[in-house]
């Protein structure tokens, strides 16, 4: 404070010459596309996914055995509820079955010797989910179109599968803030009571079969805009102590 009066400054002078302290000592703002494309340069894809391969292969199986029961069950009217609770499925999977290997195999040690951080290579690894889950639900909804007795069309149901894609996704990256395993289990766990929920009202497979198709491109416009802002706020988040800690 002796310092500061010597110079006699204003108090508004003051806190003007701190701010440009700050400023000129802050690291530059890096945009998340920077971020990833840094995490990329140094780890490729293969070394992206060491150890953890076969999760990819063991995801899509587990969600094509989970739909068809499922599918088979549930009656045709609750059709549009059943496609808005399964479209984030492969997504979630993905994600819990690369958390749960990389836990209990040791792969997290060895990323953690890496030169990127853990939450970049999550961050990452889930816009590589994103993207593979965008291409499955394109023929998968194809598929689904064809075989339906309810007349849709198959913009809808891309837009729905879309919508709740995006949705689930935000959701997932938000519960991720609250750190370590409830981050990564709260989000299916919510998503599966209120499917469960909505699959138990007919009326709300009905009501979803009255939206037009171009509201549900907009609600994934919307949802992925959140998602790519959270995707940024779970990559370059403060860290503070171990990595570890934050993520799982």
């Amino acid at each position: 404070m002796r310092a500061w009066n010597d110079l006699k400054l204003t108090p508004a002078e003051r806190e003007r010459a701190i701010a440009r302290i700050l400023d000129a000592g802050a690291l530059p703002r890096r945009s998340l596309l920077a971020e990833l494309r840094t995490v990329y340069a140094a780890l490729d894809l293969r070394m992206l996914f060491f150890g953890v391969g076969e999760c990819l292969f063991l995801a899509l199986v587990a969600a094509v055995l989970l739909f068809i029961p499922m599918a088979a069950a549930v009656p045709y009217e609750n059709m549009a509820s059943l496609l808005f609770l399964f479209s984030p499925v492969l997504y979630a999977l993905l994600t819990l079955f690369t958390a749960w290997k990389e836990q209990s195999c040791g792969v997290l040690d060895w990323l953690q010797t890496c030169r990127v951080s853990l939450r970049e290579t999550a961050a990452l690894r889930m816009l590589v989910f994103g993207g593979i889950s965008v291409l499955t639900l394109v023929p998968a909804n194809a598929v689904l179109w064809a075989l339906s007795p309810v007349q849709v069309s198959f913009g809808w149901m891309l837009g729905v599968s879309l919508s709740s894609l995006f949705l689930y996704g935000a959701l997932s990256l938000m519960f991720q803030q609250l750190r370590r395993r409830a981050g990564w289990l709260m989000a299916p766990v919510v998503w599966t009571l209120a499917g469960l929920i909505l699959l138990s009202v007919p009326q709300a497979g009905a009501a979803l079969l009255q939206v037009p198709a171009v509201v549900f491109f907009l609600l994934a416009g919307g949802w992925l805009a959140v998602y790519l802002l959270e995707l940024r706020r779970f990559c370059l988040i403060s860290r503070k102590g171990d990595m570890c800690d934050a993520l799982y």
